[in-house]
């Protein structure tokens, strides 16, 4: 009896560990699952994101004729004003924090603050060619960023926070994300261009890319969406 025993330990033990495995291995395949579900409703919310800014923007054209880059820029601003108020509503109902202000102001904060605010106010454009650099300096350098890093920086990174413990993971994803996005601003950009738009389309996004690269990694060390809105604003005042 005793023998028969021992022999069945093995097999109760090899069983176990089998079984063992193969719920580690659906749990594995799970996670993989779910990680991808969440990637690919990011890709689907950024798609759905820059068809209501190509809408909103052709809403204005209704009011304004599209006849400069002034004009196009305006129908740019409004569109994304409108459309991050809609976007920090979407993101509380879904309870996904934007991660916009850091838990302690510091100094740091305060002159970054000031330090983009004399930027922005001493800019020479500022001064020429009366009011329309002012709207399109404030467009560039205010909302734009304040649109774009809500979306990446604050939503984008967060979701895939939720997902990995690697903080290098939302980097990445995130800066090649902001790379492609850029791809859905051709209907403005070939507006403005005659041409060449491939070549204008191809650097716009390796700017994209940089700038995410660049921003990503304040926000690494950051934890912070708000420092990112202010580098992001400066960094448009000069290659505007």
């Amino acid at each position: 009896m005793h023998g028969a025993a021992a022999l069945w330990r093995p097999r109760l033990y090899n069983g176990g560990k089998n079984l063992f495995m193969q719920a580690k291995c659906k749990g594995a395949v799970q996670a993989m699952k779910d990680k991808a579900k969440i990637i690919l409703s990011i890709i689907v919310l950024l798609t759905i994101l820059q068809l209501f800014l190509f809408g909103f923007r052709q809403l204005v054209f209704t009011f304004f004729e599209r006849n400069s880059y002034y004009i196009d820029s305006v129908a740019s601003m409004i569109s994304m004003v409108i459309l991050s108020i809609l976007f920090i509503l979407f993101s509380k109902m879904l309870k996904v924090p934007l991660s916009v202000f850091p838990e302690r102001f510091h100094k740091f904060y305060i002159i970054g603050t000031c330090a983009a605010a004399i930027l922005f106010v001493t800019t020479p454009s500022n001064y020429t060619g009366g009011f329309e650099p002012i709207i399109l300096l404030i467009y560039v350098s205010i909302v734009t960023p304040i649109f774009e890093e809500l979306i990446f920086r604050g939503y984008v990174w967060n979701k895939l926070n939720s997902i990995t413990t690697k903080e290098w993971t939302p980097y990445i994803v995130s800066s090649i994300l902001f790379a492609v996005w850029h791809v859905g601003y051709i209907d403005s950009i070939a507006f403005r261009v005659e041409t060449g738009l491939v070549n204008v389309m191809f650097l716009k996004v390796i700017t994209g890319l940089c700038y995410g690269v660049i921003l990503g990694a304040l926000r690494l060390k950051t934890k912070s969406v708000y420092s990112t809105m202010l580098l992001h604003g400066v960094m448009n005042i000069f290659g505007r």
